[in-house]
């Protein structure tokens, strides 16, 4: 088990939450995460629906909305909810705190597995050594290299390096998503779920839905395109996801997880599920004098 997964599944045990037996294969969790994946708006008031209907305490409620300084977090974890002894067996939660609290069909969606999850539509392309494949290509014909940033990149000196493929994740079955269109300056266009983690001109790590007209997110090259339109729109089907391994003595490497997603610098699944506590927080920087470090 990767350091960072162990860190989060640590911190869930301190709070009370229950974590599933099968929590080690989280490519599993992903998948069914993205099938029930929520805004971070539709995130809390799954968590506050939760906490009303006491199936979640109040310290797991405050884990899953607030960061370690009592902050809302941009990226709420939130309960997904599915039947005993039958993981492929799951109950789509209200997200509304008013909503009545059954929780299906005699009420047997009782085990609770907590979510953080986004991804990308099947025709989003992303950068592997042979040039750009959509994401579903990609997928297909399980691609075992990608290109990713290489650890001794900065954000005034991008360098990419190949590194093997982790993993990919696909949704378990076709459903509706909220999809966040976002077209900049130079021609360029991203489609991702609203929680999707995409690096922007300060070096931050963002999700789409808390972008803004007027925001740069950087180029392959280096350069900061910024952003003229943000569009939300509905998409009917599977969304897919990929993972690179960068994986070392130190623990996994953030440049290591970042991609080129449509020509521009996108966090991977890791940021979007185990590496989620980097969001919001820089992880891209400057090159610093030498008498500064």
């Amino acid at each position: 088990m990767k350091t960072s997964l162990l860190k989060i599944l640590i911190s869930m045990t301190l709070v009370g939450i229950s974590i599933p037996t099968f929590a080690t294969d989280p490519i599993r969790i992903e998948k069914r995460c993205e099938d029930d994946s929520l805004s971070s708006s539709a995130a809390f008031g799954r968590n506050d629906w939760a906490q009303k209907c006491k199936y979640i305490t109040h310290r797991t409620w405050d884990f899953n909305v607030n960061d370690d300084y009592g902050n809302r977090r941009g990226r709420p974890f939130y309960p997904s909810f599915y039947e005993p002894n039958n993981f492929d067996h799951w109950f789509k939660a209200p997200t509304t705190k008013a909503a009545n609290c059954g929780r299906g069909a005699g009420d047997k969606y009782t085990k609770i597995l907590t979510c953080l999850a986004s991804c990308y539509t099947p025709d989003q392309k992303l950068l592997f050594p042979e040039g750009e494949l959509t994401i579903y290509d990609a997928f297909s014909r399980q691609v075992k290299k990608i290109v990713t940033l290489d650890d001794a990149a900065s954000l005034n000196n991008l360098q990419y390096t190949t590194r093997p493929v982790s993993a990919y994740s696909e949704s378990v079955r076709d459903v509706l998503h909220e999809i966040l269109v976002i077209k900049t300056q130079n021609g360029g266009q991203l489609k991702v779920t609203p929680n999707h983690p995409l690096l922007v001109s300060s070096g931050h790590m963002k999700n789409a839905e808390d972008l803004k007209v007027g925001d740069s997110l950087i180029s392959q090259n280096g350069t900061f395109d910024s952003i003229v339109s943000i569009k939300s729109t509905e998409f009917f089907g599977k969304v897919y996801n990929v993972r690179p391994d960068s994986s070392g003595e130190n623990g996994v490497s953030l440049n290591g997880q970042i991609v080129i997603a449509q020509g521009f610098l996108s966090g991977s699944m890791y940021y979007q599920n185990t590496g989620a506590y980097h969001v919001n927080r820089l992880v891209l920087r400057d090159n610093l004098p030498e008498d500064l470090l």
